[in-house]
């Protein structure tokens, strides 16, 4: 029996392969959803899932108030940021390692649903280990690189995503979870900001300005679904211009989702 508590943080592009994680478990386990803005479609996914969990009040998170008890059982506790982080790598990264000092001593494990997004090179589990007392987990491929990004992740990791890029060239890349969040996800990305100088006020006219002309649709098999999928990407479409062509069968590889999730638990059991 698995004992210990397991820290998720997440980022709202990859709240698919959390849902994925947690419903493929089938420890008894206590879940906790830390209840902040960004957890709103996180919570609606577990709750079509049928997977039950506890709120925990931002605040009370936040201040060290919570009914989690460290020694019973097995917890699984849940914190999304928001989803525009990646847009700064910088940022990205100095946000994360402070989230991760404030976590350290609140959990056994952290697992970090996060691409680097920007940040070549740096391996946060190296970081953790060197500087925090608990040990922190990140997406991984079969040969232990860390994974780029969402797309990576999705894909299988670095060499596929390699590859996976040299077939579709100068395309962009749409999930489930990027057609499904796609209104808060071009808000923050905010694709047209600094373009008005060169009187450019849309989104469709940066993508022209660039000269893509296709995106490519990747369905993971763990995100929304069939017409829904089709919608979002369709909406995607209409806003950028862009004509859909779908990711062969075998592009994607849950192989990473799964080894960040069972060598963080796996932690536990040692």
């Amino acid at each position: 029996m698995v004992k210990g508590t397991l820290g998720i943080v997440g980022c709202p592009i990859l709240e698919d392969e959390i849902v994925y994680s947690l419903s493929t478990e089938k420890e008894e386990k206590n879940l906790y959803v830390v209840d902040t803005p960004p957890a709103g479609t996180l919570k609606k996914k577990l709750e079509l899932k049928g997977i039950p969990f506890t709120l925990i009040d931002e605040w009370d998170f936040n201040n060290g108030y919570t009914d989690i008890d460290r020694d019973r059982g097995y917890n699984i506790v849940v914190i999304m940021n928001k989803l525009g982080l990646h847009v700064y790598p910088d940022v990205l990264r100095r946000t994360l390692e402070e989230q991760l000092r404030f976590l350290q001593n609140r959990f056994d494990v952290i697992a970090l649903y996060y691409g680097m997004c920007g940040n070549a090179g740096w391996d946060v589990s190296k970081w953790a280990s060197a500087s925090l007392s608990a040990p922190v987990f990140v997406f991984r491929d079969k040969n232990g690189e860390v994974c780029d990004d969402c797309i990576g992740v999705a894909v299988g990791g670095h060499s596929r995503y390699c590859d996976f890029v040299k077939k579709y060239t100068g395309m962009f890349f749409v999930t489930p979870a990027i057609a499904g969040n796609w209104d808060e996800y071009s808000k923050e990305l905010d694709f047209s900001k600094g373009f008005e100088i060169m009187d450019i006020h849309t989104v469709k006219e940066v993508f022209q300005l660039y000269g893509y002309k296709n995106a490519v649709k990747i369905d993971t098999g763990i995100g929304i679904k069939g017409e829904e999928f089709d919608n979002g990407c369709k909406k995607f479409s209409d806003v950028t211009g862009l004509e859909f062509i779908t990711a062969e069968p075998g592009s994607v590889d849950l192989f990473p989702t799964e080894k960040l999730y069972n060598d963080a638990k796996e932690t536990l059991n040692c």
